[in-house]
């Protein structure tokens, strides 16, 4: 049967009491002497500790209004040696190093499957054991001061004045002096001139009966030399209450004191080592080794003291380790790497254990010791194996990006290039050859390529100095090249680093300086005033933007509209594989091929190069009969022109239809950025929400299915059964989140009077109200306002209760939806929007965040206040009413 003083009081603290009456009944039946009280709130757990002894907390990370560093803050500021423990699924370094620098216990990460909580009751009971131990221990040396005011120590007799009367031989030998020398001095005497006026202050208090009894002082012995004493003082009354005698037992405790220090601050660390530490005599026999072996090897540091260190070895390794610890012992020869070495363990349940081991050896009063430290290396392992597949991965993407990528240390070495940069700067040599290379030498060899090349070295020292984000940053070089530089900076295992990426941009600006002209261009035919003014704009914009040596330029159109053309109309022409050939004579082209003006007619039915059916420019461009105008410009000097007529129109018409279609891709291509990167967001949000809120119905699920195998009791059943349900809901919310996003569909008049009662049809809502006090339309996704005003009356239901009396009304720009529940407080307004916030374990957290999503989908505002009866107010505004 369990005392009460080795029963070991838990409280855990968890919003899901689902889990919370789970761990309950696991960590019961690990250790019998743990006995757990669970609160579902920071603020119950600190009304439990008010009103109970407990021996340890145990407590999740994210929990509302108070989380679980907060709450361990509250806990330390009670008591500062209280064993706590941080039990969360949601585990970050971040979370981990926030409670280590508030004084957390232990920090350990919810995991699927029930052995975790075999751990948990491990750290628990071995931080209950220490704290208790360290209570123990300094009960102990209380009782032993007692012993030592007893004991045969040095003695001095003092006179009422405090003047020595006598010392024993143990005082003389401590301070030096034989009791003659010092008979009649007073205390202060063999005190050093720091400590002189807390002595008077101690001797004061021993003369008025008040205190002094003990102390703690530097002293002077008789050689000048400083000795630190410790003083156990006592004054002797009679039955009157006078002094008879003042006694001092002392002993010189400067070399005690350092090495009790150093001792004490050695075991502390080899105490709380993760890592085992073990020492082993001359025949390999373990002598100690710390509490870490448990949790490493399974062993209690009892099991193995006694035994030889190979119990942990594999038989290879065992043998191995044997032979080559009996050479070195006969030899001095080492065949083993003693700084460090690794290799597989063996657990008491004989699972390997990939572990790292370091030796040392120490001599002491003539016997060599062995000092080993063992770490289990298996994380380490794996780690390193997921960066080498990283490394893989990152290495074939390097060298497959079609821009130019550098990696730098904090140091300027390189760490990363691929070939693409090296084709860029024109650089020798490989990028595998470059790693390690100065980052500034070669900043410096490549700056002659640049316009400004001492502009290029001044600005990567900036960046660099400033970790300043650089994007797209432009750099003219002089063979008129033109380069974007982006510069990120990154966090390396080592420090911090630099990203660099160059990319040829040259084409894409003389692409983009291209279609700024020509979209110039067709903003001047949009305001032209006349077929005159048209034609000599056509003739400027083939020479100056599209760069044609043209001799004549023909745009044939049917009205003015035709001058800017349209993708996918039938008023841009194809251009003929062979330039048209007309007449010389009298037509309208060789007129204008004389003169070399421009020319703009509206009736062509007198050029015999147009109207004739058989000509041959009709014939290539398929023109049918009618009247069009023709746009014609000559070249001045008619002997360059070869009798060729170059249809320079359609070209100019072509690439301003180009130019469209590549904006129209560019605008598409940025979209689908913009959408990945929400997409990107959204799963990071998704990965953080599912990794906390699923993970606890679903051990809650998982530990009720296992106890009742064990058990046969199927009421456990019922438990698994509400995981389940919340499991759904929270799907349900997250696949709602994911699949429509922030986006509408047909917009369209929707009367609220008559969704809403359709909405609250939809809505289990016992015995609530709805009041609908408006009568208009608004334009709106009919699908996407209905799951709006759903998810707000489910939501006022569960808050308010089934008895609640919700309204919907219209504001000027908009409408709202109201309860008169208990409200929302003012400093969680904010929050209540966020994915996955609750305030209560019935609902998922999400339907807000719907809400939310789809508000912002019409371009619509969101806000929460409180309603005109002290309840909840949701007002969304921005709409747009039908009958306005």
């Amino acid at each position: 049967m369990t005392s009460s003083t080795d029963r070991i009081r838990i409280l855990h603290v968890d919003d899901d009491p689902e889990f919370g009456e789970l761990v309950s009944v696991y960590l019961e039946r690990e250790e019998d002497r743990i006995s757990v009280q669970t609160a579902t709130t920071p603020g119950e757990a600190i009304d439990v500790l008010d009103a109970r002894e407990i021996d340890c907390v145990v407590s999740d990370y994210d929990m509302p209004g108070m989380d679980g560093i907060e709450l361990l803050e509250t806990v330390r500021e009670r008591d500062p040696d209280l064993p706590f423990v941080l039990y969360t699924g949601k585990g970050s370094e971040e979370i981990a190093s926030d409670a280590i620098s508030v004084g957390v216990t232990d920090y350990l990460q919810k995991e699927r499957g029930t052995s975790q909580y075999a751990v948990l009751a491990n750290r628990v009971t071995n931080a209950v054991e220490q704290y208790r131990s360290t209570r123990a221990l300094e009960a102990s040396q209380k009782r032993l001061s007692l012993f030592f005011e007893q004991s045969p120590l040095g003695v001095v007799e003092w006179t009422e004045a405090f003047e020595v009367a006598r010392l024993n031989e143990a005082a003389e030998e401590i301070l030096g002096y034989d009791e003659a020398e010092l008979r009649g001095t007073h205390g202060r005497e063999i005190v050093s001139e720091a400590d002189r006026e807390s002595v008077s202050g101690v001797i004061e208090a021993l003369q008025e009966g008040a205190g002094g009894y003990h102390s703690i002082n530097e002293n002077v012995r008789k050689d000048g030399e400083r000795i630190i004493c410790e003083w156990h003082n006592r004054v002797v009354t009679d039955d009157d209450g006078d002094v008879v005698a003042i006694f001092s037992q002392f002993q010189d405790i400067t070399e005690r004191r350092t090495q009790r220090k150093e001792l004490e601050r050695q075991r502390a660390v080899i105490e709380s080592a993760n890592n085992t530490i073990v020492t082993i005599d001359d025949s390999s026999v373990v002598q100690s080794v710390n509490p870490a072996v448990e949790e490493t090897f399974g062993y209690s540091p009892d099991e193995l003291i006694g035994e030889p260190l190979t119990t942990l070895m594999g038989d290879d390794v065992a043998d191995r380790h044997r032979e080559a610890f009996e050479r070195y012992l006969q030899t001095g020869e080492r065949t083993l790497d003693w700084e460090y070495t690794e290799f597989v363990a063996r657990h008491r349940d004989g699972s390997p254990v990939p572990v790292g081991v370091t030796f040392g050896e120490v001599v002491y009063e003539g016997e060599r010791w062995f000092v080993g430290i063992l770490r289990d290396i298996s994380e380490q392992r794996a780690r390193q194996e997921q960066v080498e597949w990283t490394n893989a991965v990152l290495s074939t993407l390097l060298g497959t990006l079609p821009v130019g990528v550098l990696a730098e240390s904090e140091d300027r070495e390189v760490l990363a290039a691929n070939d693409r940069i090296f084709e860029l700067f024109d650089l020798p040599g490989t990028p595998e050859e470059t790693v390690g290379a100065d980052c500034e030498r070669i900043a410096e060899a490549v700056s002659d390529q640049f316009v400004d090349p001492e502009g290029f070295v001044d600005r990567i020292n900036e960046i660099v100095d400033t970790d300043e984000r650089v994007d797209g940053e432009e750099l003219a070089l002089a063979d008129g090249r033109t380069f974007a530089r982006t510069h990120e900076p990154i966090e390396l295992p080592d420090g911090a680093g630099h990203l660099w990426t160059y990319r040829d941009i040259t084409e894409q600006r003389a692409y983009e300086d291209r279609l700024a002209a020509l979209n110039e261009l067709a903003g001047e035919l949009i305001v032209a005033d006349s077929r005159q003014e048209i034609a000599e704009i056509g003739v400027d914009a083939a020479r100056d933007v599209l760069d044609l040596d043209a001799n004549a330029i023909h745009l044939y159109e049917e009205d003015r509209s035709a001058l800017v053309p349209v993708a996918g109309t039938e008023k841009v022409f194809d251009l003929v594989n062979e330039p048209p050939t007309f007449t010389e004579g009298d037509s309208i082209a060789w007129r204008v091929f004389e003169d070399g003006e421009a020319l703009a007619v509206d009736d062509t039915r007198d050029d015999p190069d147009i109207y004739n059916p058989e000509s041959p420019i009709r014939s290539e461009l398929h023109l049918p009969l009618g009247e069009y105008g023709i746009m014609m410009a000559g070249s001045p000097s008619p002997n360059d022109f070869d009798q060729q007529d170059l249809v320079l129109g359609q070209i100019l018409a072509g690439s301003l239809v180009s130019a469209f279609e590549q904006v129209e891709q560019m605008e598409q291509r940025r979209a689908r950025e913009r959408e990945l990167e929400t997409q990107n967001e959204r799963l990071e949000e998704f990965a953080s929400i599912v990794s906390h809120d699923l993970r606890n119905p679903l051990n809650v699920a998982e530990g009720r299915v296992e106890l009742a195998k064990e058990s046969g009791d199927l009421d456990h059943l019922d438990a698994v059964e509400r995981a389940h349900e919340r499991m759904n809901a929270l799907i349900d919310d997250l696949l709602t989140l994911a699949r429509q996003g922030e986006y509408v569909s047909e917009i369209a008049p929707v009367p609220l009077d008559g969704l809403t009662r359709e909405c609250w049809e939809n809505v289990a809502t016992a015995d609530a109200t709805l009041d609908v006090r408006t009568d208009r339309a608004v334009l709106a996704d009919r699908g996407r306002l209905q799951q709006l005003f759903e998810n707000l009356m489910r939501n006022a239901v569960e808050h308010a209760g089934s008895d609640v009396t919700v309204s919907v009304g219209e504001l000027a720009d908009g409408f709202y939806v109201a309860d008169d529940g208990p409200g929302i407080p003012a400093d969680a307004r904010e929050d209540v929007f966020d994915a996955g916030y609750s305030t209560t374990d019935r609902g998922t957290g999400f339907g807000l965040s719907i809400v939310k999503q789809i508000a912002t989908a019409h371009e619509w505002e969101i806000a929460v206040t409180e309603g005109e009866e002290g309840g909840a107010r949701f007002e969304i505004t921005g709409v747009s009413f039908a009958d306005e």
